[in-house]
């Protein structure tokens, strides 16, 4: 046999292409979803402390049980619920501001025309005048309303704060009274005398004083609000027509905010025909005037609502605070959490799919969760390619 005939020898490719198991699936999609996080900052540092603890034991385990993206599921979902909290109390609390910047516009911009007028005192009296006092009382309430509320925030953060606290302390006494009566029987009764004075100095009345303040703080800011509610509640009755009004909700004792502005309006632009050139401006300030109840009582009963997650997880949720202010940063968080989640959502179908997967067509599996068209991630997928090469770079060259 010739030179020319003899065939070139094959390529070593190592031995035969063998099956992934599912804590080696588990794995690689782990290491994309932490490789994420991480470079976005989504978890913080005892959260990813955590999950990377996970990790390093999954690599040790013989069989995965218990997935851990279902763990990593769970630290995101509370994530994405404070970051959710955040943006939506920042949202409400703008929307507010906006509807008080919109109110004192729109009531410069009445006085501006009415000064352009010349008014007289007969139509001062029973037109113009009851006109500027009430829209002039509707933007003062409105500005107390708008500070309430800010207000209102931070007194619940403080109590969920001191309450987080109080419950602490009072952990930590019934674990050093346990303490003390475990060895009571052993002690002379000179020991026993000393530990009792010990438990007795560990006055956890301190944080029981400032949680019951920041609560009682709370509470009177909620009656506050909740009463500014029901004058808005009044004004909106008075700036709407007599007959469609709800029975047994007018108090024309109620001063100011009982006036009847929309009937005051009405005969005043039949009685001082000239006026009637204001028609589409008081229109527009009694829609306003009108709608307020039911904007301020959804936003208030919103807000409460959002306030969940920071009672729920009160380390978490300060921790958070601190960690970045911009509420911009926490809504692109929480854009970046809803997109991640969505994923290990989907491409955790492949554990349980059923195929002998080997690593090059698993890999090219998740490759393909990643990129489908029109996913809710799909925001995301470019990154996420980036951190499956990285993953897959640690993966394949760990020396086990």
């Amino acid at each position: 046999m010739s030179a020319a005939t003899i065939p070139p020898p094959a390529i070593q490719t190592g031995n035969p292409l063998q099956p992934l198991n599912r804590q080696q699936k588990e794995s690689l999609l782990m290491l994309i979803v932490l490789n994420y996080a991480e470079e976005h900052d989504l978890l913080n540092a005892e959260q990813m402390e955590d999950a990377k603890a996970s990790l390093r034991a999954l690599f040790l385990r013989a069989t995965g049980e218990e997935t851990m993206l279902r763990k990593i599921i769970g630290i995101l979902n509370v994530n994405r619920a404070l970051n959710k909290t955040f943006s939506e109390m920042a949202n409400i609390l703008e929307a507010i501001r906006k509807s008080h910047r919109s109110l004192v516009k729109k009531h410069d911009a009445l006085k501006q025309q009415l000064a352009a007028l010349s008014i007289t005192p007969e139509e001062n009296r029973h037109f113009v005048g009851p006109l500027l006092g009430f829209s002039g009382d509707f933007v003062r309430a409105v500005t107390d309303f708008d500070r309430q509320m800010t207000e209102y925030k931070g007194y619940k953060e403080n109590e969920a704060r001191s309450s987080h606290g109080f419950r602490l302390a009072q952990e930590a006494r019934e674990r050093l009274k346990r303490r003390f009566e475990h060895g009571s029987s052993e002690d002379s009764h000179q020991e026993q005398q000393v530990k009792q004075k010990v438990f007795q100095a560990f006055d956890y009345a301190k944080a029981e004083s400032e949680y019951h303040y920041n609560q009682r703080c709370a509470a009177r800011a909620r009656a506050e609000i909740e009463q500014s509610l029901k004058n808005f509640q009044l004004m909106c009755q008075m700036a709407m027509k007599p007959e469609m009004r709800s029975p047994g909700r007018i108090d024309h004792d109620s001063g100011p905010a009982g006036v009847d502005i929309y009937t005051t309006c009405l005969k005043g632009m039949e009685a001082f025909p000239r006026l009637q050139a204001l028609m589409s401006t008081v229109q527009e300030l009694l829609r306003l005037y009108q709608c307020s109840f039911g904007m301020f009582m959804l936003d208030y009963e919103k807000f409460n609502s959002s306030l969940g997650p920071m009672i729920e997880n009160t380390e978490d949720y300060f921790s958070a605070k601190e960690l970045d202010e911009d509420v911009r940063t926490k809504q692109t968080k929480l854009a970046k959490i809803e997109a991640l989640i969505a994923f290990i959502e989907d491409v955790a179908a492949l554990l349980h799919d059923g195929i002998n997967h080997s690593y090059p067509h698993y890999s090219s599996a998740v490759s393909s969760h990643i990129t489908a068209p029109g996913s809710k991630w799909s925001a995301i997928s470019e990154q996420l390619l980036h951190m499956k090469v990285t993953a897959e770079a640690d993966l394949t060259t760990r020396l086990a």
